[in-house]
């Protein structure tokens, strides 16, 4: 396949992405060319010069979350609404990316009470930082987010609020309470969650960008407290250093995932059919 067909087939695949995300119920291949569409289309953002490309890289990609979400006729029922915040006390991680999505968001929006919303969020920090994912859930402490009991950040939540669903609400509430509970994902969301991590991954990746999910409390605080950290984190710093990043310490899940994103990058980089 030539330079120009196979520039031709992955903008094909790009607008096809863009328009109906991912088919979960297609062929394996059609859903591979899928994924390797959106990881070029972040990693492309990523090498523009847009100076909000990493939060623009953010809000793509939750795009295409919500674009396959919507693209499912028929969607195992949940019982999250509006006014149910269980879930909202456990640990949470987030990209760069995504984090730059929502404090850029929420300077416009808070312009006239950022102080107070800072304070919120610095006093969160403060009791969460240090917290194992295990002791944040029984300290019942709140996401900083969480305003009369619903995201104030609905439209620009992390991937892993997105991901996270329940068929049960009273399971979340037992598991709230302290108790040993699984809680019922449907797969639709569980797979479209797993996409979304790995394309993140993989663009960031790509681009030489630490592709880490950090502690969601203290690196909003440092992208909120610092308003030029996109631009030093797209110039090549790690403004989130000090942040504590998911761990995951089983080496055959490390190893798979690495193995995803490589043939992500390959794929995506032209270097093989899409």
């Amino acid at each position: 396949m030539g330079r120009q067909e196979r520039r031709a087939k992955f903008k094909e695949a790009a607008d096809s992405v863009t328009r109906r995300g991912l088919d979960l119920r297609a062929p394996p291949m059609d859903q591979h060319r899928a994924v390797v569409a959106i990881t070029r289309v972040l990693m492309e953002i990523l090498k523009g010069r847009n100076p909000l490309r990493a939060s623009n890289a953010g809000r793509r990609a939750h795009e295409f979350f919500e674009t396959s979400l919507m693209g499912e006729a028929q969607k195992p029922a949940v019982a999250c609404r509006k006014g149910c915040g269980w879930c909202c006390h456990v640990t949470i991680v987030a990209t760069a990316p995504e984090i730059f999505l929502i404090a850029n968001w929420l300077r416009d929006q808070y312009k006239e009470d950022f102080a107070g919303l800072l304070y919120r969020l610095q006093a969160a920090d403060q009791k969460t930082r240090y917290l194992s994912a295990s002791e944040r859930p029984a300290r019942k402490i709140p996401c900083a987010m969480l305003v009369n009991n619903a995201c104030s950040i609905y439209s620009v939540r992390p991937g892993a609020c997105r991901g996270l669903v329940s068929r049960s609400a009273a399971l979340c509430e037992s598991g709230y309470n302290g108790e040993n509970v699984r809680i019922d994902v449907p797969d639709l969301w569980t797979r479209l969650r797993h996409a979304h991590k790995q394309v993140l991954w993989a663009a960031l990746s790509a681009c030489g960008r630490p592709a880490a999910c950090y502690e969601f409390h203290h690196a909003l605080r440092i992208a909120l407290e610092n308003p030029d950290a996109e631009t030093r984190w797209l110039q090549g710093e790690d403004v989130f250093t000090a942040v504590a990043r998911e761990v995951i310490d089983d080496p055959a899940v490390n190893a798979q995932n690495q193995r995803l994103i490589d043939a992500l990058i390959t794929a995506a980089s032209g270097k093989e059919p899409p």
